[in-house]
């Protein structure tokens, strides 16, 4: 685990206007909290994690050309195991998706009786690229007209990537996505 002094000087001043930092002993993490920049940089035993909270357009972000930065700066002898993009997305449709419809196909309607059935989800995983690659799924019907898409892609490697590799498949997980979705029947 990286000293506080490494972890702070990521981002010297000022970039790092209002910055937030947090180590939690109990937990066995540090947090750097960076809302200038709106970054949220977390460490853990065998994990670091880079949060984008900007909300923007992808091409916006910083978070894929300042990600191998970071990691270089706090982990320089340390080997890397994989690494990995989460997104959280979010889809409207114009017809209402039939979410009792969806459940009895795999589970008996008596189980609704007598309950309001709120909301649904699925989850799965698909492994790809001859195992290198597992991106798992979380979509959740949220309201009558919306989809919640969690998405975990992880790549099981021993090389940091250069800044146009990592974007490039940056993009490439983001647009799956959109395949999934557009498959999914309700």
């Amino acid at each position: 685990m990286p000293e506080n002094s490494a972890i702070l000087s990521v981002y010297p001043s000022p970039a790092n206007g209002g910055a937030n930092f947090a180590d939690d002993v109990t937990m066995r993490a540090k947090v750097l909290d960076l809302p200038r920049l709106k970054l949220q940089i977390s460490i853990e035993p065998n994990r670091l994690r880079i949060d984008d909270n900007s909300e923007g357009e992808l091409k916006e972000s910083i978070l894929l050309k300042d990600s191998t930065m970071i990691c270089k700066k706090l982990f320089p002898s340390t080997p890397l195991t994989g690494f990995g993009f989460n997104f959280d997305m979010y889809y409207q449709f114009e017809n209402v998706l039939m979410i009792k419809e969806f459940f009895s196909r795999f589970i008996e309607a008596k189980v609704l009786e007598g309950a309001n059935l709120l909301d649904l989800g699925v989850q799965f995983t698909l492994e790809k690229e001859g195992g290198l690659r597992r991106d798992t799924y979380f979509l959740k019907v949220t309201a009558p007209l919306e989809l919640a898409v969690h998405v975990n892609s992880h790549f099981f490697t021993t090389q940091i990537l250069e800044q146009a590799e990592t974007q490039e498949l940056f993009e490439k997980c983001y647009r799956e996505v959109d395949g999934i979705v557009e498959n999914v029947k309700f």
